[in-house]
């Protein structure tokens, strides 16, 4: 990609109506409503079949499927798709949500056997992964025919076409989640600790509250997809060798094997091999790092704003707080943020036709709708309505995600999602090499030469095509 998502991004950051737009999610994997559903046709119904339907009062039926779905995400959704299909008679708008950890193999079951959805909510990180399997519907022209397309930052839009090259739009974001601290608020106060603000603050008090014999602890660390939080930690310690966030030198090698990436590496190893985290922290996923912080037996983690429902719910409205990133000594901090979950019409094939699928995308990031959506799932909406609205000036959690993103010290960490394998890399080899170091099979040295050399390859092939 000749145009980095740093200078598409800073674009954002200038915006009149919001300093910038965008987000990463781990979105949560908690218990899954999964509602019944009838399998997606071949193919959408053409306009002479719709009219037909609707001269006899039969609606069309339009799938969406939700990628990360848990109880509350599908309450939610319940409700507006009732609300939608009562307040029109064209289309029969029906919603399937899927844990998280289970969408990635049901929606490839569903491309290859010819059974997609007609919409589909995506994480920012595998899009280029879908648009290379023909997923995808290119939707720029269904896009620019919506009447509210421009009130979507238009940032956001142009890195997404970016990512496939700068023609084809495949997705209309809606909502990212900030990359932040959360620390338990009443035992700070209870034991008179101060809200760590840099990397040594914060490894000086994993170590004083490091209670082994009580299973006490001041840190959760995440050992299962622990990409944000270890590419946020490793990037903030090297201040990324001053290429901004970038994973390639000027000749396009990855950085990530120097020997301050190494360091970093041991420094953030060294909390689980120093026994400053439990034991069962080299499997912890998203869920058992949360009951850690819930159960009070871990008083600060690293995670994006999309969990706060899980700590209101666990600790309490009071009990908790948000704070930026961590900062290295030079006061800069880098994260993974700013990645935005998109809404994607599947591909059904040329010909096809897909104003039913556009009618719920533009329902769906509606101002009303995507507030709705946002202040529920404590994401950062994309529909520049959004941010006149009360919950949004007012939610705490949203005034820290918009300090961030103006803090001149923050910058973007520009992971290379135009790689189609990469999604498929921090999912997959990320998880398993760093288990391996925690567990002292393989050096911090030996799992950035393997990440480097891997990286380094995928950018090659993708600057030759």
């Amino acid at each position: 990609m000749k145009k980095t998502l740093a200078v598409i991004l800073a674009t954002a950051m200038t915006m009149g109506s919001l300093a910038g737009c965008g987000g990463s999610g781990d979105s949560q994997t908690t218990t899954a409503a999964q509602p019944g559903r009838e399998s997606a046709a071949a193919s959408q119904p053409s306009e002479g079949q719709k009219q037909a339907a609707e001269s006899t009062g039969e609606k069309q039926k339009i799938e969406f499927w939700y990628h990360a779905a848990d109880e509350q995400s599908t309450a939610m959704f319940e409700k507006i798709f009732e609300e939608l299909n009562a307040s029109q008679s064209n289309y029969e708008f029906v919603y399937t949500g899927f844990a998280n950890k289970d969408f990635p193999d049901a929606f490839a079951t569903a491309i290859a056997t010819g059974t997609m959805p007609d919409v589909v909510s995506l994480g920012f990180s595998n899009v280029m992964t879908y648009v290379a399997m023909d997923a995808l519907h290119p939707m720029q022209a269904e896009f620019e025919g919506w009447s509210d397309s421009g009130k979507i930052v238009p940032s956001l839009v142009s890195t997404l076409k970016n990512l496939a090259g700068g023609e084809d739009l495949y997705g209309v974001p809606y909502g990212y989640n900030q990359d932040l601290s959360w620390y338990n608020a009443a035992a700070f106060t209870e034991k008179g600790i101060e809200v760590p603000q840099t990397q040594n603050d914060f490894l000086a008090l994993c170590q004083q509250y490091a209670d082994s014999a009580n299973g006490n602890y001041f840190f959760s660390l995440r050992g299962n997809k622990p990409y944000d939080n270890l590419l946020g930690w490793l990037f903030t310690y090297t201040d990324g060798l001053g290429y901004e966030g970038s994973y390639f030198d000027e000749n396009g090698t990855c950085i990530i094997n120097a020997p301050e990436f190494v360091e970093a590496m041991d420094a953030y190893v060294n909390i689980y091999k120093n026994g400053w985290v439990s034991g069962d922290c080299v499997n912890n996923g998203f869920n058992e790092m949360v009951a850690e912080f819930g159960a009070g037996t871990a008083l600060y983690i690293m995670h994006n704003s999309s969990s706060e429902k899980n700590h209101l719910s666990n600790l309490g409205e009071g009990n908790y707080g948000i704070t930026k990133a961590l900062t290295n000594d030079k006061g800069r901090y880098l994260t993974s943020s700013m990645q935005p979950n998109i809404f994607s019409i599947c591909n059904k094939g040329e010909g096809a036709d897909y104003s039913g699928a556009m009618e719920l995308i533009g329902a769906l990031c509606s101002a009303d709708t995507m507030n709705t959506m946002c202040e529920t799932m404590a994401k950062v909406p994309t529909n520049t309505d959004c941010y006149e609205t009360d919950w949004f000036k007012n939610d705490t959690t949203m005034k820290t995600c918009m300090e961030i993103v103006e803090d001149k010290n923050f910058v973007q960490i520009q992971n290379p999602y135009w790689l189609t394998s990469y999604f498929t890399f921090i999912n997959g080899d990320m998880t398993t090499d760093f288990q391996a170091v925690l567990l002292g099979e393989m050096t911090s040295q030996e799992c950035l030469d393997k990440w480097a050399e891997f990286l380094t390859q995928e950018q090659a092939a993708y600057l030759a095509q």
